[in-house]
């Protein structure tokens, strides 16, 4: 009978099978030989192999920053054979030059370490943003760039009218109001009706409108905006892979966007995101954040200055549930999805998100096909609980359509509610911890009429909210602008923004040039449902 080479177990050694045991009739195990009676006697087989003759032969060793050598001599003190050795592992590479402002790492390749500047200048502005968690300009904050987004933004600044804190006071364009500039909007959409708005971002040269028409089944489109609104060119496609595909929120970082969205490409619909430069060019392949049974729909997008977060509802487990995705400012993946609610007789969905200080705020509509009701919740930048969820109103009526902003210190919350009286936007402030410091409330007055659809803008010491409301009878909606103080009461007139007959909703705002606010909406003044765009103008006193 042959004998047979088996492969090699760890530290190097040979093993030889037990077709030995079958030509000396006898059975081996564990170093045991098992004779007549009951009898055991130690089988010598020798001192073992040893497990190195060079150092590449000991594990890790390509691994310089936990350094392991072949120890001759210790292998020949050991008694082992053949003049082997023993792996002795080093101690490992410390890099660390207590300075909190790096980011200290050893390369495992060299055995060197690096010491890379732990914050960004994202906008090239020549001011770094702060570590997140920290306050611009406090101890070990390691930057004091108020808003990385913008160049315009810096310590030192002169305040303009311009949509952004050029002084770095924490209020946006000190005590201005804004008032409607185009009297005829915008229409971006070609012939893909029924189109509907997804999202919009200002670069600082350029507005980047993405939104969802049908063209064989649904898909999205970018549009790229002068500062008046005019388009630089025609609408492009985003995604060019066969499957619906909708959604596109998207967000400008300083000198880049991220966008995301829903996508069935593979079947159902999972989760993707891309990154774009600013002339609105796709510099990443698509990448999908999902991969679960079921749909992964209603898509939302943050930043935290130094990730993007990407949030879902997700029907992996039966009832809808929220899901997240952290990426790198690279749109690399960190760590795998992380769900962040548990549904309990009724899914939770529509979430929408924004970033705070050191936190991610969460609110979404759990609910059913009669009532739905708004929860909020806070969760570490690392998507672990912060705070318990919210429930900001009882249930009692059919609140949905939530949306969010950080608003210097606290979060802003609003949605609308069909059924409640009045049948008006409702808004809350909620700090970092998840207290409630503003008790929800009515914010705009429809009379016996409907306010519906909000979108809100921080100014820092005030709050910028847009909606649609059909007071009018215009043959429908249209969009109205109102600004709110710190406790959400009015502290202004408020403006009309839209006139034409039927339906003007689902707005989308930003802050754009000069001051201006630009507005992505639905329109069927034309008897289709389009996209368009306008302006509110900034108006210091």
């Amino acid at each position: 009978m042959p004998v047979k080479r088996l492969r090699k177990a760890r530290g190097g050694r040979s093993l030889i099978g037990l077709s030995l045991a079958a030509l000396s009739g006898m059975f081996v195990a564990a170093g045991i030989v098992a004779g007549g009676c009951g009898a055991r006697t130690p089988l010598d087989v020798g001192p073992p192999q040893p497990p190195c003759f060079v150092d590449s032969d000991c594990p890790g060793h390509k691994n310089l920053c936990e350094p392991v050598y072949c120890d001759l001599a210790a292998g020949a003190e050991a008694g082992a054979p053949r003049n082997g050795g023993l792996c002795i592992n080093l101690p490992p590479i410390v890099c660390d030059d207590n300075d909190p402002c790096t980011d200290d790492a050893c390369v495992p390749k060299t055995g060197q370490c690096t010491y890379e500047v732990a914050t960004r200048d994202n906008d090239g502005d020549g001011f770094r943003g702060p570590r997140p968690g920290t306050l611009p300009g406090d101890p070990n904050a390691c930057g004091d760039d108020c808003d990385d987004k913008s160049e315009l933004a810096y310590p030192g600044g002169t305040e303009v009218c311009d949509g952004v804190d050029n002084d770095c006071n924490g209020v946006v364009d000190d005590g201005a109001t804004y008032i409607p500039l185009l009297n005829e909007p915008i229409r971006l959409s070609g012939d893909i009706a029924p189109a509907g708005p997804g999202g919009l971002a200002w670069s600082g040269t350029s507005y980047a409108a993405a939104y969802t028409g049908t063209v064989s089944g649904f898909s999205m489109r970018l549009n790229m905006l002068a500062p008046t609104g005019v388009p630089l060119g025609p609408e492009a496609p985003i995604v060019f892979q066969n499957g619906d595909n909708a959604g596109g929120p998207i967000v400008w970082v300083g000198d880049r966007y991220g966008i995301a969205w829903q996508d069935r490409r593979s079947g159902d619909y999972e989760v993707y995101f891309t990154l774009l430069d600013e002339s609105g060019a796709k510099v990443l392949p698509d990448t999908r954040l999902s991969f679960a049974e079921g749909f992964s729909i209603n898509v939302s997008l943050g930043w935290t200055g130094g990730e993007f977060i990407v949030a879902w509802q997700d029907e992996r487990e039966g009832l809808f549930d929220l899901y997240a995705q952290r990426l790198s400012i690279d749109g690399a993946p960190i760590g795998g999805n992380v769900k962040l609610t548990q549904a309990f007789n009724v899914g939770n969905e529509a979430p929408q998100m924004a970033a705070g200080l050191s936190s991610i705020g969460v609110a979404w509509a759990p609910g059913d096909a009669l009532q739905h009701f708004i929860q909020f919740q806070v969760f570490n930048q690392d998507l672990t609980p912060r705070s318990a969820a919210v429930s900001l109103t009882q249930g009692t009526s059919d609140s949905v359509y939530p949306t969010i902003a950080w608003n210097q210190d606290r979060y802003v919350v609003a949605w609308f509610d069909k059924t409640a009286n009045p049948k008006a936007i409702y808004g809350a402030v909620v700090d970092e911890d998840g207290n409630i410091l503003v008790e929800p409330k009515a914010l705009t007055n429809p009379g016996s009429f409907r306010s519906r659809y909000p979108s809100i803008k921080a100014l820092g010491d005030r709050v910028l909210l847009v909606y649609a409301d059909d007071r009018d009878q215009n043959d429908g909606y249209e969009l109205y602008a109102l600004m709110l103080d710190g406790n959400l009461n009015p502290s202004g007139t408020e403006q009309r923004v839209t006139f034409g007959k039927k339906d003007s909703i689902y707005p989308i705002a930003t802050f754009g040039p000069d001051g201006n606010v630009g507005i992505l909406f639905r329109d069927d003044r034309e008897g289709q449902q389009h996209v368009f765009f306008t302006r509110l103008g900034c108006i210091v006193p």
